[in-house]
């Protein structure tokens, strides 16, 4: 493949409230990255926002204790903005 040869990835029907109330949530608790993550379906794509450590400036990483460093949300549509893996 080519360097300007991209692979685009179009993820459907991703709710835009609960993705920023999300965002706003992580990002005002000290995360400064993430990493994005979908996964197509037929009728409404998932969405998932993962961070680790290194991704939570230093002052704010008493908010995140977690065994494995890694916390992650799947947005798909209102019921799944409570499933925290």
């Amino acid at each position: 493949m080519e360097n300007n040869e991209q692979k685009k990835v179009v993820l459907r029907k991703i709710p835009l409230e609960i993705f920023l109330d999300v965002l706003m949530e992580i990002y005002e608790q000290g995360v400064d990255y993430v990493d994005i993550v979908g996964i197509p379906d037929e009728i409404q794509d998932t969405i998932g926002v993962m961070f680790s450590q290194e991704y939570i400036s230093p002052e704010a990483l008493d908010n995140f204790i977690d065994e494995e460093n890694n916390i992650d949300i799947k947005l798909s549509d209102d019921q799944d903005v409570n499933q925290i893996i």
